[in-house]
């Protein structure tokens, strides 16, 4: 038996992609990822995650990884009216239709509130039938396959943030509630009018960025947002 596993990496995020990682594994081979996998691929560090990918990728019959840029992030929003939650299905969809072997048997991490639907709505946009569609609430930490896919999906994350860092330095880790990244995103949007192109740019955060500045406000008369 074929089985999958399928979880994202920065869906809370101002800054940043949104990236779904699948990792595709014989029934067999469940066992190995009990030595490899962690209940959460967040509490461990990007140079640990990147030597766990590895092993991963060896044992795995296939892996991959989606990544959707803030520019589609926010086309998305903006021209279709869909939701992060619509995005996340659709994606998860694509991911899955675009994996060899298919897999008879799939769990996902949940993103609906109700775990069954979220299930239910990605099953009925496959264009293939497995067996088993499983989709729960902090499904990397109960299931190894899904907190593998975590893992795959959370380092290629974090190799495209260095990249935007090389770029435009060091703005923290991009979530709306760190403080450096609000300074950079306040200092960047003061001196340029825009905000750099991979922000999401309907993010309260930004919005209310952008609202202070048409307001009148200086820079210094910006609060925390």
């Amino acid at each position: 038996m074929i089985i999958a596993g399928l979880d994202e990496a920065g869906r809370g995020p101002v800054i940043g992609p949104f990236v779904i990682g699948c990792v595709v594994i014989k029934e067999s081979e469940l066992h190995v990822l009990d030595e490899i996998v962690v209940d959460d691929s967040k509490k461990i560090s990007p140079k640990k995650r990147a030597i766990l990918v590895e092993k991963i990728k060896n044992i795995s019959l296939a892996y991959k990884s989606l990544i959707i840029s803030p520019q589609e992030i926010n086309d998305l929003h903006y021209s279709k009216h869909i939701t992060l939650n619509q995005i996340e299905e659709q994606k998860f969809a694509e991911l899955l239709n675009s994996m060899k072997p298919t897999p008879d048997v799939i769990y996902l991490d949940a993103a609906d509130t109700v775990e069954d639907r979220f299930g239910i709505t990605i099953k009925a946009l496959l264009t293939f039938t497995p067996d088993k569609v499983i989709s729960k609430h902090r499904g990397d930490a109960i299931f190894k396959i899904v907190g593998a896919s975590s893992i795959l999906a959370k380092t290629v994350r974090d190799q495209e943030i260095e990249k935007y860092k090389i770029q435009y330095g060091d703005f923290g880790s991009g979530y709306p509630s760190d403080p450096k990244t609000k300074r950079f995103l306040k200092e960047y949007y003061g001196k340029n009018q825009k905000f750099p192109p991979f922000v999401r740019t309907w993010w309260k955060t930004a919005e209310n960025i952008v609202t202070a500045y048409k307001e009148g406000r200086t820079q210094k008369k910006i609060t925390d947002f």
